[in-house]
């Protein structure tokens, strides 16, 4: 069987909101749409936001966040450049794995949507404290958007007084 992602090129990415700040994502770039692969990936990795009608997948496996496009794949938290080659190769075997392991699997069509960074900014105590590592409450917000669990890098987000916009936030990812 043919794998879904035999061909791609890999490129070192910085936060465009904190450029030097020593955190980096990887951009694999494929030739190919590989949207197809979504409602598989989508019932194999955790944590995961599907938008299908715009292809995109957000999703966990093994401690790392990925988020799919039809021709591309991202993945945040990468400490270490010299480890993207071997990142970007993990997750196109994974991806190819579980494409080629479809006919196990079943597809799942559940989707989350992602929510608008500004939604999750209006809710923020919008202090721009920059303890999160963020020059400010925007620059976090839309991060966040594409990484919920980054919301417990926002200590004001955690005192008492705050709790109920916390609450608000999580379900902008809840989709209630």
């Amino acid at each position: 069987m043919a794998k879904l992602i035999a061909d791609y090129e890999i490129e070192l990415t910085e936060p465009g909101c904190f450029p030097g700040s020593g955190s980096y994502g990887l951009l694999v770039t494929v030739p190919a749409d590989i949207s197809d692969a979504f409602p598989y990936l989508n019932a194999v990795l955790e944590d995961t936001l599907y938008d299908r009608e715009n292809r995109i997948l957000i999703g966990r496996d093994k401690d790392r966040r990925y988020a799919f496009r039809a021709n591309d794949i991202r993945v945040a938290g990468i400490d270490d450049v010299a480890d993207a080659p071997r990142i970007a190769e993990e997750v196109v075997e994974r991806t190819n794995q579980v494409w080629e392991q479809r006919g196990e699997i079943t597809p799942s069509y559940r989707e989350r949507s992602v929510p608008a960074a500004i939604d999750i900014y209006q809710l923020l105590p919008r202090t721009n404290c920059r303890e999160c590592g963020y020059p400010t409450c925007l620059a976090f917000a839309a991060d966040a958007r594409n990484d919920p669990e980054l919301l417990e890098k926002c200590p004001p987000l955690s005192r008492p007084e705050n709790a109920d916009s916390r609450v608000q936030i999580e379900r902008l990812f809840a989709g209630d």
